[in-house]
Formats: structure tokens, C-alpha cells, sequence
């Protein structure tokens, strides 16, 4: 893997610099490095690395193998998921 192409790369770098979409290559508005996660992490450490390093996507490797990408909309689904399941939990030990 030689980079992340997203559509945040294309609105900062091309279209904002005035650059013709037709004259701009991908290698050149990529990024270029970027952080990877492995296959075990859970996905609140996902979460705090995407916090803190203000990005929204993930490449998970293994063995120098991109195995898929985590974006921010799939960790949001899991906790938004968690947080759901907790509530129904806790109402029900409310309501007995």
C-alpha cells in the first residue's frame, strides 16, 4: 500500500488549490503516509487514534497485507450499537 486517496484528499488538493482534475495525478494528493491498525485492535483504540490524530480512516494490515479499511462511519455504527444495547440493559434492570 502506497497511500490513502479520499474525497477530503481531492476537496483540500485540488479543488481548493484551483488544480484541473484532468492535469492532477493521484501521487501527488494523496496521502502518503498514513497509520495502520491491525486486525486486533478493538475499536475503541480506533476511535482514540482517529481523535487524535484527526483522520478518518484506518488501513488494518497484517504481514505487510491490507486486509480492509475502518472508517469513522463503521466505528460510529459499533459505539452508536454498544451505546443502544447499554440503554435497552439498563432500562430493563430499572424496570425489573
Amino acid at each position: 500500500m502506497v497511500g490513502i486517496f479520499s474525497e477530503r484528499d481531492y476537496a483540500r488538493r485540488v479543488e481548493l488549490k484551483g488544480r484541473l482534475t484532468q492535469e492532477t495525478r493521484v501521487r501527488d494528493i494523496m496521502t502518503a503516509e498514513f497509520i495502520t491498525i491491525s486486525p486486533d485492535q478493538k475499536m475503541d483504540e480506533c476511535m482514540q487514534i482517529m481523535t487524535d490524530k484527526r483522520i478518518r480512516h484506518l488501513p488494518v494490515m497484517k504481514d505487510s497485507q491490507l486486509l480492509g479499511m475502518v472508517s469513522i462511519g463503521d466505528v460510529l455504527l459499533v459505539m452508536i450499537a454498544e451505546q443502544k444495547q447499554l440503554i435497552e440493559q439498563l432500562q430493563s434492570y430499572i424496570s425489573g
